[in-house]
């Protein structure tokens, strides 16, 4: 279990810091969803922390996903402007 929780954790920050960015989430938001998360913790609730785990985990790994087909475009079009100068 606390493999779990350190990679919630982890996942946490991730979310966290990207959706108050994108304004999906307010002040009030994040704290809520934190409470929630740190009292099924807290609980030791296997089910409950195993939904958040998820939860986290799949909009980190969207949040990551993102973020690499972002460099990865931005790298095909610098790419794309060399070979157009070599040209």
């Amino acid at each position: 279990m606390k493999t779990i929780i350190a990679k919630m954790r982890a996942d946490w920050v991730v979310v966290a810091e990207d959706r108050r960015a994108l304004g999906d989430w307010s002040e009030t938001d994040e704290a809520e969803i934190g409470a929630a998360v740190r009292d099924a913790i807290n609980k030791g609730d296997q089910d409950l922390i195993a939904l958040w785990a998820r939860w986290l985990a799949d909009l980190s790994a969207i949040t990551l996903g993102l973020a690499v087909a972002k460099v990865t475009n931005k790298m095909r079009e610098q790419v794309k402007k060399q070979k157009a100068g070599a040209a």
